[in-house]
């Protein structure tokens, strides 16, 4: 019997006293952080009987409410973990002389069970990079597949499968789909939009309650669903009773468990793209869509397994990603306490500093960049609130100068949507090889998509658009962004405050413009809304931040991706005074 790698990896490598930067799940809650404290005490009392063959009504009720919005607890079968899930469906849905197609990479199980069955398994692999919803199960022998087993959101990347099913049957193993690093981007569960389908879920990836053993499966096939109540027969039979209490107090509070996981896993999205674009000639990413993983590429020659031996001798765990049949890819994990995971990434980083360097290459982005003219009171009135209308343009002079130099290490062709009307020589002197673009009268939607409608018209291709209020994004974004393009029509860069610093398209889409609230903190929420109206398929980048007031200088003073303009404007008096804590 062949050991799964990922598992076998685990064992021989991860010591007690080692640090899982890899981690799949966040920092793990305690019975006390589920349960109030009387249910707590209550617990203790508890009678440890067996309990029903795929789990209580109660439970099952719970993980349908929570989980799905078209199953019941009918639809719902309880097991012991989402490893013995997959197991069940197996041998319920498999007979001998069927196809199966399955995700590659992917966890060891999805594959390794059905083989186990003796049928054929066929390995199914994106065409690009690890995006499957962009890649059709075509080829001759997988057409033949009875069955097509799926990880989505997928681990190690975060991909995210969307499209639509073909009719065949699918079987997905959906443990990180609660895990939205963009509110408003949860991908449907399978289960709900086909009543054929099969999703199976746990406690484990996102609450961090692995300890519990609770998982589940979820179909509206109810024969297929009785067949795998026979297969748990032969497995565990049913659950523990004390999880299976601590479960449904969980699952009746999952969202406000969850929130805590996931607003510190979006802050260390963002620390782990900084720590990106300041090590671009070893690694490369796609950002994850969902999930608490990032499988990162490395760069050159070096494979993971060199690199994960150089991190265990100091202590922190970071998995090769050959145990996906990756070997020049690590899987990091980002749902760790930031402290933690900061400071182990600063060790990842100096490992990766004593490998050779890699010049990164250069995606051929068609960026546009909207400004306005660096004029006292006209251009960065909240900033100025704090600073003054000469200083507020200094920056906002500053905070261009540096948008434009990240912008020139990506891309092919700039174009700058300009105004006032009569700016159109200062920014011809200033960035003399960019297009440029007027900006309409009206309202910051008006302008948006006047941008995107004159460089479609110039000839633009999958343009990405920024403006110049986050001088410090990681540069690496817009070719990340243009990669996304390829397989999506849209790419939105989410701001802390609700808004945007990016977004991409394929083709215009002036409908993501209209009737958006401008200047609000649902500015993202709604374009999100407009885009799935549209039936577009979105991608998004990690969070990063707009510098819009004098509170917001502090931070950017702090900034490693600190730009040589704005690093000396900010250096100078009173606005250096105000940075003066950030220790400039």
């Amino acid at each position: 019997m062949q050991p799964f790698a990922l598992e076998q990896e685990y064992r021989d490598h991860l010591a007690p006293c080692t640090f899982d930067l890899s981690s799949s799940s966040p920092a793990p809650l305690s019975v006390r952080d589920v349960l109030p404290r009387d249910d707590a005490a209550a617990l203790l009392d508890a009678p440890l009987q067996y309990v029903r063959g795929g789990g209580p009504h109660e439970l099952r009720a719970a993980v349908a409410a929570s989980q799905y919005n078209f199953l019941a607890a009918d639809d719902i079968l309880i097991t012991a973990g989402a490893a013995e899930a997959i197991h069940a469906v197996s041998m319920a849905l498999i007979t001998a002389g069927d196809i199966v197609a399955v995700q590659h990479p992917s966890y060891g199980a999805l594959s390794a069970t059905p083989a186990r069955l003796g049928v054929r398994v066929l390995p199914w692999r994106a065409t690009n990079g690890f995006d499957f919803d962009s890649t059709p199960l075509n080829d001759a022998d997988l057409r033949d597949a009875s069955v097509v087993f799926v990880n989505t959101p997928h681990g190690p990347s975060g991909s995210v499968m969307r499209g639509d099913l073909g009719g065949r049957r699918f079987v997905a193993d959906e443990v990180y789909r609660p895990i939205e690093l963009v509110p408003g981007t949860r991908s449907a569960a399978l289960a709900d939009r086909d009543e054929r389908a099969v999703s199976i879920g746990d406690l484990s990836k996102p609450l961090g309650l692995g300890g519990l053993r609770i998982g589940w499966i979820a179909t509206r096939d109810r024969a297929l669903l009785q067949r795998c109540a026979v297969a748990l027969d032969y497995l565990s039979g049913s659950v523990s009773a004390l999880s299976a209490a601590v479960a449904l107090a969980a699952l009746r509070n999952f969202d406000a468990l969850l929130t805590p996981h996931l607003i510190r896993a979006r802050g260390n999205l963002t620390l782990l793209a900084t720590f990106v674009e300041q090590h671009s000639a070893w690694v490369d990413w796609t950002p994850p869509q969902a999930g608490y993983t990032a499988f990162l590429r490395l760069r050159g020659n070096a494979t993971g397994a060199t690199i994960s031996a150089r991190m265990r001798a100091r202590g922190i765990f970071l998995l090769d990603g050959a145990v996906y049949g990756c070997p020049h890819h690590v899987r990091v994990g980002f749902g760790l306490e930031s402290q933690q995971f900061s400071e182990a990434l600063a060790i990842f980083g100096d490992e990766l500093r004593r490998l050779p360097a890699t010049s990164p290459s250069k995606l051929s982005s068609d960026v546009i960049v909207i400004a306005k003219d660096a004029r006292p009171g006209y251009t960065k009135t909240r900033l100025a609130a704090g600073v003054g209308a000469q200083e507020a343009a200094a920056l906002s002079a500053a905070f261009l100068d540096d948008t434009l130099e990240l912008a020139r290490t990506q891309a092919r062709r700039i174009f700058i949507a300009y105004a006032p009307d009569d700016a159109r020589a200062a920014f011809a002197r200033l960035a003399p090889e960019a297009t440029l673009v007027p900006q309409p009268p009206g309202d910051l939607g008006t302008r948006l998509s006047a941008a995107f409608e004159q460089a479609f018209a110039a000839g633009a291709q999958s343009p990405v658009l920024i403006g110049s209020d986050s001088p410090t994004m990681p540069a690496h974004l817009l070719g990340t962004a243009t990669r996304l393009l390829e397989t999506h029509d849209v790419v939105l860069g989410p701001a802390e405050d609700g808004g945007y610093y990016l977004i991409g398209m394929t083709r215009h889409q002036p409908a993501l413009f209209d009737d958006i609230e401008w200047g609000g903190s649902d500015v993202l929420a709604g374009t999100l809304d407009r885009a799935r109206n549209a039936d577009l398929r979105v991608a998004t980048l990690p969070y990063w931040y707009d510098v819009d007031s004098a509170a917001d200088l502090a931070r950017l003073a702090r900034d490693p991706l600190l730009g040589r303009a704005t690093r000396a404007q900010l250096a100078q008096a009173p606005v250096g005074a105000m940075a003066g804590a950030a220790g400039l």
